[in-house]
C-alpha cells in the first residue's frame, strides 16, 4: 500500500511512495491528492541517491537508496557539514554529498524561524533520529 510523502525540496509537490518497494510514484501537486490523503513523510535526493523519511504502520523510518531502516533511537544517525560536503551516516551507511546552497546563512534569514536543517534533507533526519519527542511527533 503506498503512502504520500512531500518533496523536500519542492514547494507543494507530493508523490506516491510504496514502503515495500522503495518506489516513487509520479508527483502531483499537493493540492491535488485525493481527500484524506495526508503527506506521511518527505523525500529528496543527496547527490543522486533517493532519501525517504516516512511513518508507515510499523513507526518513523529512513529509506536511503536501497536501505531502509527504522527511526527508533537504536540506529545511530549522525550529520556533520564542512564548507562545501555534508556526511549523513546512518548506523554503518555513510552518504556524504554537497552542502546545500542556501543563498543566505539561515542565521541571516530574514524569514522567521529559517534553520539550516530547513534547507538540508540530510541534516533534517538526523535531527529528528536524535530527538525521541520529534521522532515520535513527526508525520502524525
Amino acid at each position: 500500500m503506498s503512502i504520500i510523502v512531500r518533496s523536500f525540496d519542492r514547494f507543494d509537490e507530493a508523490a506516491a511512495f510504496d514502503p515495500a518497494g522503495g518506489e516513487l510514484g509520479p508527483r502531483a501537486r499537493v493540492g491535488s491528492l485525493p481527500p484524506g490523503r495526508t503527506p506521511a513523510g518527505h523525500y529528496g535526493e543527496l547527490d543522486g541517491v533517493p532519501v525517504v523519511l516516512y511513518r508507515a504502520t510499523g513507526g518513523l523510518r529512513l529509506r536511503l537508496g536501497e536501505r531502509d531502516v527504522a527511526v527508533d533511537g537504536h540506529v545511530e544517525i549522525r550529520h556533520e557539514r564542512s564548507s562545501d560536503r555534508c556526511r549523513l551516516t546512518v548506523g554503518a551507511t555513510t552518504l556524504t554529498y554537497p552542502a546545500p546552497d542556501t543563498l543566505l546563512d539561515p542565521a541571516d534569514d530574514p524569514t522567521p524561524f529559517a534553520e539550516a536543517e530547513d534547507f538540508d534533507l540530510g541534516l533534517f533526519a538526523a535531527n529528528v533520529a536524535g530527538d525521541a519527542r520529534r521522532r515520535d511527533a513527526v508525520y502524525r
